[in-house]
């Protein structure tokens, strides 16, 4: 199987407390640089050539749907409840199951990044019993390393992954293409408390079917915090919408 995806999947259910705490608004729908997040993550979609996205709400669900009736997109917009958005995301993604039928792009809805990062996802050459993860090499860009998502490889396989393995390579981005294989890592690690999409990367990396891409520098940031809020601000501001950041400029990125 190598083919694109025309389709993404978006997580949205959860509270994102660390950027929102007190407000009466869903992480998804905070403006940067005047636009929701969560707009910007469909547009950048879109720009990649994806026809229908399915949205994946749960805190404050009508609130998140509302907000985003006031935009227009040429994407077919779906939404998935997740009625247990207190448990990990991997149970989001869970909900939305029956939508992964090929290949799909999964993503976050707090992650902006460059069109040219989703292309270098969409190129990876994918089976039917694979997964591909975007990520970047490039760690000295990361404002934030404590709380990245490490990734430890063995070529383009993932080996180890999390916060705080000891060992790794290069950096998660949060920007996946994903096939009903990891569904069913899902489905099997899944038990009272929930799964995460962690669990089931590892799953799929244990049997050696978790690859990776290189995004090759391209621009992307996790808007998980004030900080990481000021410096997704700052980087729209000096390379655009896109975050098309020159080539030979080594911009900083901001990551998980």
């Amino acid at each position: 199987m190598n083919r694109f995806a025309n389709r993404a999947i978006i997580l949205a259910a959860g509270k994102g407390t660390r950027l929102v705490s007190g407000f009466d608004f869903p992480k998804p729908l905070k403006h940067v640089a005047g636009i929701p997040l969560i707009v910007r993550v469909i547009r950048s979609l879109e720009r990649g050539g994806v026809s229908e996205v399915v949205v994946v709400v749960g805190y404050l669900k009508d609130t998140l749907m509302r907000g985003l009736a006031h935009y227009s997109f040429n994407a077919k917009i779906i939404f998935v409840e997740n009625d247990e958005y207190e448990k990990p995301n991997g149970t989001s993604l869970l909900k939305a199951a029956d939508h992964v039928t090929g290949p799909t792009y999964l993503t976050m809805s707090d992650h902006l990044w460059s069109p040219r990062l989703l292309t270098a996802v969409g190129r990876y050459p994918l089976m039917d019993d694979e997964a591909v993860l975007g990520v970047d090499y490039q760690i000295d860009r990361c404002f934030d390393l404590d709380d990245a998502t490490k990734v430890q490889v063995d070529g383009d396989r993932v080996e180890n992954i999390g916060k705080m393995i000891p060992t790794y390579d290069c950096l998660d981005t949060g920007v996946f293409r994903i096939t009903p294989a990891l569904i069913e890592a899902l489905k099997d690690a899944d038990g009272p408390d929930g799964v995460s999409l962690s669990q089931g990367v590892g799953a799929l990396a244990a049997r050696g079917k978790m690859r990776t891409a290189d995004v090759n520098g391209a621009s992307w940031i996790d808007v998980d915090t004030p900080a990481a809020h000021r410096i997704a601000e700052q980087l729209i501001a000096r390379y655009g919408d896109d975050l098309e950041v020159p080539r030979h400029l080594s911009a900083a990125a901001a990551c998980a």
